[in-house]
């Protein structure tokens, strides 16, 4: 019986100790995707602007047919599809009232600027040759592997003056994304830059 007890008591040890060597003590969840799903992604839109919020809407419904994105070389600045259209008095030099606006996307790894993978860094080019006083340009963005995105303002700053940038975590892979907004020069020369798309890959 005193046997019989001990190999009881023995089974039972061993069953413990294989069951806690076949479960972790710590289970690690892996971190969410930066960006927001979709409704959290319209919301945060609609809180922002009517703007923020169309352009949302625009890149989901492209999402649903998306072209085929062509990787660009590794660490090559990516040029928004197109330039977008800029209006206001001086924008273009001088009088004149017309300009357009270009930007580009800096994916990682990248040393300078530092830019890491799942990164992009967004710049756009000022009109004239004039220190931007204020900016607000909005950059929207959809990444197409988890459809996860954000609505984030270019508020980079060098000494007070807006340089027009920010580095953000979008995550790896394509990245749809659209750019407006308004930038104010300190001659005073204020120019609203419209609506364009971006396709990168981060």
């Amino acid at each position: 019986m005193q046997q019989r007890r001990w190999t009881v008591r023995s089974l039972t040890a061993a069953a413990a100790v294989a069951a806690a060597v076949a479960v972790p003590a710590h289970a690690v969840a892996e971190p969410e995707p930066p960006g927001l799903p979709p409704d959290a992604l319209r919301a945060a839109a609609a809180a922002e602007s009517p703007e923020a919020l169309r352009a949302v809407e625009s890149l989901l419904d492209a999402a649903r047919t998306p072209a085929l994105f062509e990787p660009p070389p590794r660490n090559t600045p990516q040029p928004f599809m197109q330039p977008a259209p800029t209006f206001g008095l001086g924008c273009g030099g001088g009088f004149t009232p017309y300009a357009m606006t270009t930007g580009w996307a800096q994916p990682g790894p990248n040393a300078v600027p530092p830019v890491q993978i799942g990164q992009l860094k967004i710049f756009v080019s000022p009109t004239i040759p004039t220190l931007p006083a204020r900016a607000d340009l909005k950059f929207v963005w959809l990444n197409m592997e988890n459809f996860r995105g954000g609505v984030d303002t270019l508020d980079d700053t060098v000494g007070g003056v807006p340089q027009l940038s920010k580095t953000l975590d979008t995550g790896t892979g394509p990245v749809l994304s659209a750019l407006f907004g308004s930038v104010q020069y300190v001659d005073g020369t204020f120019c609203q830059v419209v609506y364009t798309m971006g396709a990168f890959f981060a």
